[in-house]
């Protein structure tokens, strides 16, 4: 009874959010994830409701989305039963990606069924339609000897942050939490400077040269946090995706030795400013959700089933410490209504 009436109490959108995530009431409310192509989101919500920004500009688009896409963007929320909303440019559709926080990117080539854009880094990322598919090229970094190609954007440049305070501003405004993406320390390697494959093998045999990328990378993000915390956002948003659909994509002892101190560092800048980090990261991560809980990460997702992610289980270990944000099969829209209703 006493839950159900402060519920009762709590009208808008922010205080539910706030409720669940800090009290840990027994509430729920939507984050839908992703799409992945906006002529989808088009179809399925209406052209109107989906912002401008999704699509690369022919330049770099620092600072807030355009004034007229924070209605849209509004719309969008509104439409998908979203509680936040991303703010800067590209930050609407695809979560952890687009907006300061992360190195922009600026469209070279466009076709029917493809685009090509670059990023700050100079890596290029290939987009196609029919079926979707991307990868990224052109990597600056290969191997140690390259590590003096690493050029980032200037992280204190007013620019990268104009009308950002405004926007977030206007989403709290229509009972929004407003949310800004981050790069990820794992994952921002392999998205901007140096290959996946290659990472991964040079966490072990190339140790000292991951560490060197971290080295550069990891205060840019913290400096670029800042700078969006001080905007007022109430939430860091980022990916680092450590599993397979087996089991952690290193040993644990990897991911506490170069990534864990910046998760932790990340969630204490949160926390000094008031506000909530919510780290997005797939796979068989069970090993590791503890660690997470110690560094202070607010909120989790995606939490599959079918990557052996038991949303039950986990919220008896660590409910109290974490929120949890979504549980959802990968597979559930490709089953029948029946079985999407008894699940």
């Amino acid at each position: 009874t006493i839950i159900t009436e402060r519920l009762d109490t709590m009208k808008t959108n922010r205080e539910r959010f706030f409720g669940i995530v800090r009290e840990k009431q027994p509430h729920v409310l939507t984050w839908l994830m992703a799409f992945f192509n906006e002529r989808v989101a088009a179809d399925l919500l209406g052209a109107g409701n989906v912002p401008s920004d999704v699509i690369p500009a022919e330049h770099w688009g620092y600072g807030a989305s355009p004034r007229a896409d924070w209605d849209a963007k509004v719309r969008y929320a509104q439409a998908t039963g979203n509680c936040a909303m991303c703010v800067g440019w590209g930050g609407c559709i695809p979560f952890g990606h687009g907006g300061p926080g992360e190195f922009r990117e600026r469209l070279i080539e466009m076709g029917e069924k493809h685009r090509i854009s670059v990023y700050e880094t100079g890596v290029k990322k290939e987009i196609r339609r029919d079926p979707h598919f991307y990868h990224h090229f052109d990597y600056p970094v290969r191997g140690p000897e390259d590590l003096d190609k690493i050029v980032l954007p200037d992280v204190d440049d007013p620019s990268r942050y104009a009308g950002i305070a405004d926007e977030a501003a206007y989403y709290k405004q229509h009972d929004l939490i407003a949310c800004a993406n981050l790069n990820g320390f794992f994952s921002g390697i392999h998205y901007y400077l140096h290959p996946y494959d290659d990472l991964l093998v040079n966490l072990l045999l190339e140790p000292e040269f991951v560490q060197a990328m971290l080295d550069r990378l990891g205060p840019w993000n913290l400096r670029a946090a800042e700078h969006l915390l001080q905007c007022g956002v109430d939430m860091i948003t980022f990916c680092d995706d450590l599993g397979s659909g087996q089991s952690l994509l290193m040993n644990p002892a990897l991911y506490r030795r170069f990534f864990l101190p910046w998760h932790r560092r990340l969630a204490e800048l949160c926390h000094r400013y008031g506000a909530l980090l919510h780290m997005h990261s797939h796979g068989n991560i069970n090993e590791v959700v503890g660690d997470l809980c110690d560094a202070g990460v607010d909120l989790l997702n995606p939490l599959d089933p079918e990557e052996g992610m038991d949303l039950p289980a986990l919220k008896r270990a660590y409910g109290r410490r974490i929120t949890f944000v979504g549980g959802l099969a990968r597979s559930f829209f490709d089953w029948d209504a029946a079985r999407q209703r008894s699940a």
